[in-house]
């Protein structure tokens, strides 16, 4: 299956991009936002929302929530 890769446009064969760790990867969850790899999702989650390491959580997945698109 060819794969969008929005670092620079093209497609490429195989896995999925993690939005997170930025790793190929065939496990995890497709979202509005991009892919989050199995790994990274139980780490999201078992990350108290005051560890700092949760803010950066959030902001790699907001910086992949900004449309490309633009009318």
């Amino acid at each position: 299956m060819a794969i969008l890769d929005q670092t620079n446009m093209k497609f490429r064969e195989g896995g999925n991009r993690c939005s997170i760790c930025e790793k190929d990867k065939s496990d995890g969850l497709h979202l509005y936002i991009g892919f989050i790899c199995t790994e990274c999702e139980k780490a999201i989650v078992q990350t108290d929302t005051s560890d700092p390491v949760y803010q950066e959580y959030v902001e790699k997945m907001r910086k992949n929530n900004i449309s490309g698109i633009y009318t």
